[in-house]
């Protein structure tokens, strides 16, 4: 496991389940999950994080980031869910190669970069 959130081949399964097209769901931590969704005609990645996980102004902060920070966090999508949740989708890298970035750049969008996997070397 990394010093810093999830064991990096729990990534790894997930991220090969989105590329084949099956159901994928990961728990990054208490309240805070990651899985495939679909929005219309594009599949994409929606990060979760429970209302009950959110932080004092958390909310506040992310669409901040995202919006001043436009370039960087382009296609990041934020919305509140039925169930009071923040979620972050973000649509489907052309590339697999690109799948590991998006999911860091989410997690980074909503200050949760303490449970992203290191960077590859």
């Amino acid at each position: 496991m990394s010093a810093q959130g999830m064991p990096d081949d729990q990534r790894q399964v997930f991220l090969d389940s989105l590329v084949g097209g099956s159901a994928a769901h990961l728990a990054l931590a208490p309240g805070v999950t990651v899985s495939g969704m679909q929005a219309g005609a594009c599949q994409g990645l929606a990060l979760h994080v429970t209302r009950e996980t959110l932080r004092p102004l958390q909310l506040q902060q992310v669409l901040e980031r995202r919006f001043e920070q436009a370039v960087a966090f382009d296609g990041c999508f934020i919305y509140i869910d039925a169930q009071d949740a923040l979620v972050i989708w973000h649509a489907l890298p052309p590339q697999r190669t690109l799948f590991d970035r998006t999911l860091s750049r989410m997690l980074s969008l909503a200050n949760l970069a303490t449970l992203d996997a290191p960077p590859q070397r």
